[in-house]
């Protein structure tokens, strides 16, 4: 494949049951060692003609922070961009869940490439001048981001039409981690409508949108 989310996989899958996913689930990651001892740096005079430090730098543009300022800001994110990048990642998200498996032994064919392009231009837009939908906006990119990198990490690399318990688990946690993801979309969405009034011309959680 060339790239993440790029090539179409098939694979058939077995689905296991909760009790044993959660009996082959273990943590992966080690705990931080603590008994490294700190090195010492020697310290050194100060030259006597020594320039003082330089001064922080001024912030560019000024952060909006009165509800009139905010509402303009979030107003010309979603005009000029916002609205598309959103309406996209919630499309191909869609797109995306259209080859989860629904049955055990079921043949997926597994194609993110669309998903990982409107991942791109979302990041580009930039974050939403308004705390709380940006909150909700970053959450959905993160574990929209992260559910097509587990997903496609749970593919057998040897060949193998069926995955192992360890790689099925893989699978299922991949795509709990995608409801997560849809979960922060919609609020976002919802957010954007509730607080400013915005919302795309044609609902694209709609079938056929």
């Amino acid at each position: 494949m060339n790239r993440p989310g790029r090539a179409r996989v098939a694979l058939l899958l077995t689905v296991v049951t909760a009790a044993l996913l959660t009996a082959c689930t273990g943590t992966d990651a080690d705990p931080a060692r603590a008994d490294a001892t700190p090195t010492t740096q020697p310290t050194s005079s100060p030259t006597p003609n020594s320039p003082p430090p330089p001064s922080p730098s001024p912030t560019a543009s000024p952060t909006p922070s009165t509800a009139a300022e905010i509402a303009e800001a979030v107003d010309k994110w979603y005009t000029y961009g916002g609205e598309t990048a959103m309406v996209s990642l919630i499309k191909e998200a869609r797109n995306a869940e259209s080859g989860r498996p629904r049955e055990a032994l079921e043949l997926m064919v597994l194609d993110f490439g669309g998903l990982t392009d409107a991942l791109s231009t979302a990041r580009l837009m930039g974050p939403i001048p308004d705390p709380k939908t940006q909150t909700a906006w970053a959450a959905a990119i993160e574990h929209l981001d992260g559910a097509v990198r587990e997903i496609l990490a749970s593919v057998p690399k040897d060949g193998r039409t069926i995955q192992s318990l360890q790689e099925t688990g893989q699978l299922l946690r991949g795509w709990s981690t995608f409801d997560e993801g849809i979960k922060s979309l919609k609020s976002a969405q919802a957010l954007l409508n509730r607080r400013f009034g915005l919302k795309p011309s044609v609902d694209p959680w709609e079938a056929g949108a």
